[in-house]
């Protein structure tokens, strides 16, 4: 009997998914268990599998379509098998109704290059023919305006602005000079996580110069990365400021008990946040093997949804590239980031002498709409001070 495939729920937060590719083609013999499409995620690309045997008899999506946990993604049926009824009315999510025009799916061989709106998934950007044939004259991306017209529609006016405020170059994709990268799967992602939390936290950084050569000293023998060192004092003094272990929620600032600080991580697909759990009730000997153990995963493309879910504040290592400081961008929901820069054989003044310390850079950026000032910069200086005075009968 046909069945329909639907998009499930990879991670506990996940609401939606892309279809980032079919592994197999409309008409294919499959297997129950078999991969049918790799659907990506907030988090990681995952694998979508038949739920029975039979033939990919029809698809609703193409690759690069959005689509909402509960969408029909394609039926499998027996060979031969009569679907009519199913195409007639494919499951909707609960709720998608609201957000997404009420327009029923038709079938598309997985190679059909003619885009499909699919019931759940996003609608497509609406682009008057003048708009579209100005943006190709100004060398402006349409997906990249915002419209003001009816229903979102992309006017003329709208990608002359854009273009008018030098937001967007002209570019001659045709020119030898010029490598076309699509913006697509997880790079569009990032993109749009990025673009969020410019557009939604109210973001202030302060920065201070941490002292390390304490931390240096002790990791000669340990072995342990700096990242271990400052996740530990982070997850240490987050107990004493709880507001920086948050999240907003419309109008609620949900505290955070549980202190999981994700690291983000650069691997060949773009940026990834594994999530070290109880960061607070490790040493920093357990969190540095912990980190290296979800870096080598990131790495080879192997980590768990939910080792990249559940994260309530983030560090990043821009050090680890030679930066000296910068401006994190914070990890929506979470209000706060807390950026490393490299450590670096500094000039300072003790006592009235110019020493050689090692000296390290921290760059806090939180949400001003949650937490103060005050509270931010204490933080950071706790932080600070666990870091430079550094006793071994703290790490554990």
């Amino acid at each position: 009997m046909a069945q329909y495939v639907l998009l499930p729920r990879l991670s506990q937060d996940m609401t939606q998914g892309r279809l980032v590719e079919w592994l197999k083609q409309a008409g294919d013999p499959v297997s129950e268990g078999e991969p049918l499409a790799s659907i990506e995620t907030e988090k990681a690309v995952m694998e979508l599998q038949a739920p029975r045997s039979g033939v990919l008899a029809h698809v609703f999506l193409r690759p690069g379509d959005d689509a909402e946990v509960g969408t029909a993604v394609a039926i499998v049926a027996d060979a031969g098998e009569n679907i009519d009824a199913l195409l007639l009315s494919p499951p909707t999510p609960r709720g998608a109704a609201a957000r997404t025009p009420a327009v029923a799916p038709r079938a598309v061989p997985a190679d059909h290059a003619e885009p499909t709106p699919a019931t759940g998934a996003r609608t497509r950007q609406q682009v008057s023919p003048v708009a579209r044939r100005v943006a190709r004259e100004l060398g402006v991306d349409v997906s990249s305006v915002v419209g003001t017209g009816a229903g979102g529609l992309v006017t003329e006016g709208d990608v002359r602005t854009l273009a008018a405020r030098g937001l967007i170059p002209a570019i001659d994709e045709a020119s030898e000079d010029v490598e076309v990268i699509p913006l697509t799967g997880r790079r569009r992602r990032i993109a749009e996580r990025m673009s969020l939390s410019r557009q939604t936290a109210a973001d202030v950084t302060t920065v201070v110069d941490v002292d390390m050569t304490q931390v240096v000293e002790h990791r000669r023998d340990a072995k342990l990365s700096y990242t271990a060192y400052v996740l530990w004092a982070a997850s240490q003094t987050l107990k004493e400021f709880p507001i920086l272990n948050a999240s907003l929620a419309g109008d609620r600032i949900l505290v955070k008990r549980s202190i999981n600080i994700g690291v983000a991580t650069a691997n060949q697909q773009g940026l990834v946040v594994p999530v070290v759990r109880g960061a607070d009730r490790k040493s920093v000997a357990e969190i540095s093997q912990t980190i290296d153990a979800l870096a080598a995963r990131a790495q080879a493309g192997d980590l768990a949804p939910e080792e990249m879910t559940g994260g309530t504040f983030t560090i990043t290592n821009s050090g680890a590239f030679g930066s000296l400081l910068f401006t994190p961008i914070i990890n929506c929901p979470e209000v706060a980031i807390l950026g490393m820069g490299k450590v670096a054989d500094t000039p300072v003044a003790r006592d009235g002498h110019v020493v050689i310390r090692h000296v390290m850079y921290l760059c806090l950026s939180y949400d001003h709409r949650v937490v103060d000032g005050g509270p931010a910069v204490q933080f950071i200086n706790a932080v600070k001070r666990r870091l430079e005075h550094w006793r071994e009968g703290e790490v554990g």
